[in-house]
């Protein structure tokens, strides 16, 4: 049986209920009432709650919410190759704070650049606390990147009309013997559909 021990607490356990349970002296045990068994603590507990992580998880929400509040600001087309790269709190005042946008290519960022003032503006009148924004370009890395990969194209296959394999294949006939009779010989062979 896997249990959690969560708090540390002044227990005044007998000497013979210590031995039955020596791995749980002095620990508090949450127990599942239906089960009559040891439960884990919910994750969502120990990254909200009060110690090293929770500070940390409270950020990574607000970085959330602002990365779907830019994003839904930007123009279509553009969010693809953007995303957060983190908040800058100026040291003199505490009141600026700088938003990193991350753009995928220079190409990306240079069109971010040109909406940058309206987008400010527009966070602004949401209530933002950002003062002024930044866009750096982060090329492609390995397949751990923040950008999607462009996945292979598959070859394009052309498809021919009956009328122009029908024009293509007269043409042939009225050729002399060429390699030009025989590439159009061999491209109405291939465009043919199937019987």
């Amino acid at each position: 049986m896997i249990c959690i021990a969560l708090f540390r607490t002044k227990s005044r356990l007998t000497a013979r209920k210590r031995k039955e349970a020596p791995y749980n002296a002095g620990m508090r045990i949450f127990v599942h009432p239906a089960l009559k068994t040891p439960v884990a603590k919910p994750v969502q507990d120990w990254l909200t709650g009060a110690g090293s992580v929770g500070p940390l998880m409270q950020a990574a929400k607000q970085l959330a919410s602002l990365e779907a509040e830019v994003l839904s600001l930007l123009p279509p087309g553009l969010g693809g190759g953007v995303a957060i790269g983190g908040i800058r709190n100026d040291a003199r005042d505490s009141r600026e704070a700088t938003l990193v946008l991350l753009a995928a290519n220079s190409a990306a960022a240079a069109r971010v650049r040109q909406v940058v003032p309206t987008l400010l503006e527009r966070l602004q009148r949401r209530g933002s606390q950002v003062t002024a924004i930044r866009v750096r370009v982060q090329p492609q890395g390995g397949n751990d990147s923040l950008w999607p990969q462009e996945t292979e194209k598959p070859p394009k296959r052309a498809k021919m009309t009956a009328v122009g394999l029908n024009s293509l294949a007269t043409l042939a006939d009225g050729l002399p013997d060429s390699p030009l009779r025989r590439a159009l010989a061999e491209m109405v062979v291939r465009h043919r559909p199937p019987r």
